[in-house]
């Protein structure tokens, strides 16, 4: 295998093959808008930074550069009186048109007063003044130890701790992955990974092909009024717009599947964007004769229309499907019937679409209507050999959305945002479980449940203002009420925001917000018992400062607390769930973060965190199962040159706590486990270092790009669970069960 490496290495990295040594050229088209009232502006400056090339935009704020020599590019786009912006990495491929957004912020100014208005590395929105991150298509794709996968890049931001690579999921700011928000392209994703379950850390891969994003953000906390029902963050994921002069397609291939993009022009106003991917971990788990056995479709497609000036409609959809079986004999497998064979078999179902139209009211406002259906089905079956069918589940969730939202400037110094949200939703859970027991002794009741409630709904309404008093404070007031058909309450939710420019390199930002998320259905469906739950609550405080060293050089330092009450707690050896949970985590997180101005981009990123959970008002506080004392990631890269990139990341974290085994106690005849106080220890602390390089080769009418993403370079052990087991002496065996050794990915695209 080693020697098979070495070889693929050798040939694609170090050969020159058969690129053309011409120089080849490419396109760069793309838009600007006012990013306050999303109104096309006309007369912008673009230039491309290095070079004597550019343009203007047009009436419809397009603008059109061609021929340009294929490299990777900073365009800057400038106008009078909003403040210019610098985009990175852009990269101009052979015989391709990139496409590229830009919104500008208009810029205010106090009569009589001198202002040096700078370039904007990054993008600062004063509606969401803490907490928030925004990553490039080109940071997502070339990130070590990611695999071009986007929930892993965001693995690697302040305050999302990890637990391994086999898990994509978030935890963020000591929440449990089902505490947050995805949304693509205003559509909400119920379930936004491959092969995850509610309920479960887990999840392997997205279901989002890179090479669709535009941008993505990244909210950590003391997000705005505007999103709703969840308790930890929101992830707010932009698909781009098709090319408007000729088709793009891709073609790419690595460890995780294969996959196929087509963009480009349907008429002078209608642009389309399609991926395909499949996954073939299926066929390397079946030549590994490995006893698991997953395989993953996905598809998503955009068509944007623009009819006129005044109008903007897109329409997007998605399917995924994932199917996985899994089979062997293990010692924590206790059926009923005494055997320890097991099987697993399940299927997950995703699909989604929605319309989102825009109407530019005037030159002050313009409205956001969003429609939306989402479908998500799982079926699964868990038993021995005797009886695969033992225990099993089928279960089925339809919602129906409409949120609409109007955007007004009544003044320069005031931004007014309202809106509407009406939620239809339909669940259908069928759980059958029998007999079983636990590895203490404890012995679980067969139960068959069926929960089928009555179409329900949820509605909400919002409203937020942005007030810029002076020019150097920006106040940011929102207010929203939910009400949950359902569990018959009304919530009210107020937050504030806060951003103070001490002078052009420093800002003092702050924020205060209540938050509810609504019970899960699948929580609810466990038992009859559960359908009495209500939201639970979470108060966000943070509080912090930015510095600009640089242009291009952010440090931002913030301390957060989150405060929980009604957490849904399940009741031990029962299915029945209570809100008498409460809890807490603090933490401070250092951000560095560096665009590629040059030919160096990286980030630091260091979090000091704990979070203390209480399952009721007299029990005892105790670390949460994600309560993650230390992270620490380091990521760089350097582009030597248009051909090569390198890049390295770097991760020190804490271990995690898990509740211990003490020892076993004998009855009737069998022994079982006796676990200890609930997550009194620790893992042991992650080290991880992980290496990247890619190559690119251009060709006279396409471009090929390979990477080596060496995963776990140094092939640390790591423990993500202990699994127990004892014998017929009552001896306790304890094994550790680790994360990926060493594992290179390979991959490879071919662009047309």
């Amino acid at each position: 295998m080693k020697q098979i490496i070495s070889m693929i290495f050798i040939f694609v990295f170090i050969n020159p093959g058969y690129a053309n040594p011409k120089i080849q050229y490419g396109t760069l088209e793309g838009t600007i808008a006012d990013a306050a009232n999303q109104q096309a502006l006309a007369g912008a400056d673009i230039e491309i930074i290095g070079t004597h090339q550019g343009a203007s935009s047009n009436a419809e704020g397009y603008f059109l550069i061609n021929p340009i020599p294929i490299g990777i590019y900073q365009v800057r786009v400038s106008m009078m009186g909003y403040q210019s912006q610098i985009q990175t990495e852009i990269i101009v491929a052979t015989n391709r048109t990139t496409n590229v957004t830009f919104k500008l912020k208009p810029v205010i100014l106090e009569m009589n007063e001198n202002i040096e208005v700078t370039t904007d590395y990054f993008y600062q929105d004063g509606e969401k003044p803490v907490s928030s991150k925004s990553l490039t298509p080109q940071e997502i794709r070339f990130s070590a130890g990611s695999a071009e996968d986007i929930f892993r890049v965001i693995q690697a931001m302040p305050g999302v701790a990890t637990n391994g690579s086999l898990s994509a999921n978030l935890i963020v700011r000591g929440g449990s992955p089902d505490e947050n928000r995805t949304y693509l392209d205003n559509v909400e994703i119920y379930s936004p990974l491959h092969f995850a379950r509610p309920g479960t850390s887990m999840g392997i891969i997205s279901i989002i092909n890179p090479a669709l994003i535009s941008g993505v953000e990244f909210i950590s906390g003391g997000f705005p009024v505007e999103f709703d029902d969840k308790l930890s963050s929101v992830f707010d994921i932009k698909l781009k717009e098709g090319n408007h002069n000729r088709f793009n397609s891709e073609f790419t291939l690595n460890l995780g599947g294969a996959g196929s993009y087509i963009e480009g022009p349907l008429s002078d106003d209608t642009q389309l964007i399609f991926s395909a991917r499949r996954g073939y971990f299926d066929i390397v788990t079946g030549m590994m004769d490995a006893p698991v056995s997953p395989q993953y479709w996905d598809f998503i497609t955009k068509v944007s229309h623009t009819p006129n000036p005044s109008h903007r409609i897109s329409v997007i959809g998605f399917y995924y499907q994932d199917d996985f079986e899994k089979k062997g004999y293990s010692d924590n497998i206790h059926h009923s019937d005494g055997i320890k064979y097991y099987r697993v078999k399940g299927q997950v179902r995703g699909n989604a679409a929605g319309v989102n139209w825009t109407y530019l009211i005037n030159d002050a406002a313009y409205m956001l209507t969003t429609l939306s259906f989402i479908n998500n089905s799982w079926q699964s079956k868990r038993g021995s050999e005797t009886n695969f069918s033992e225990d099993r589940d089928e279960i089925s969730e339809n919602e129906f959305h409409i949120k609409s939202q109007i955007n007004w400037s009544p003044f320069p110094i005031l931004d007014l945002k309202s809106g509407i949200i009406w939620k239809h939703i339909d669940s259908n859970h069928h759980i059958w479980n029998t007999v079983d027991t636990t590895q203490t002794g404890f012995i679980l009741p067969a139960v068959s449940t069926q929960y089928n409630p009555d179409w329900t709904y949820k509605t909400g309404a919002f409203l937020q203002t942005t007030l810029h008093p002076v020019r150097k404070l920006i106040i940011t007031t929102g207010i929203r009420t939910d009400s949950y058909q359902f569990t018959n309450e009304k919530n009210l939710s107020p937050r504030i925001g806060l951003k103070y420019i001490l002078s052009g390199k420093i800002t003092i930002n702050g924020a205060h917000g209540i938050y509810y998320q609504t019970p899960d259905a699948y929580k609810v469906a466990l038992d009859p018992a559960n359908q009495v739950l209500k939201s639970s609550r979470a108060v966000h405080t943070v509080a912090g400062f930015e510095f600009l060293p640089s242009p291009d050089t952010k440090i931002s330092l913030e301390y957060y607390e989150k405060d929980l009450d009604a957490l849904q707690v399940e009741q031990e050896n029962t299915r029945i769930i209570t809100g008498d949970g409460s809890g807490y985590s603090r933490g401070l997180e250092l951000y560095l973060q560096r665009k590629m101005s040059s030919n160096f981009v990286g980030s630091l990123a260091y979090t000091f965190a704990f979070a203390r959970r209480q399952d009721g008002p007299s029990l005892p506080e105790y670390d949460f199962q994600y309560d993650q004392r230390h992270n620490f990631t380091l990521i760089s890269g350097y582009k030597f040159s248009n051909q090569w990139r390198l890049g390295l990341k770097y991760q020190f974290a804490t271990g995690m706590p898990y509740t211990p085994v003490t020892g076993t106690v004998k009855y009737e005849d069998n022994w079982y486990l006796v676990e200890g106080t609930p997550y009194s220890a620790r893992y042991p602390d992650i080290y991880k270092v992980d290496m990247r390089i890619d190559r690119f080769f251009h060709y006279n009418n396409w471009t090929m790009s390979v990477y080596l993403d060496l995963w776990n370079a140094f092939n640390n052990k790591t423990v993500l669970f202990y699994s127990y087991s004892c014998d017929d002496q009552g001896i306790v065996t304890k094994k550790a069960n680790y994360d990926f050794p060493m594992l290179p990915i390979f991959g490879i695209s071919a662009q047309f």
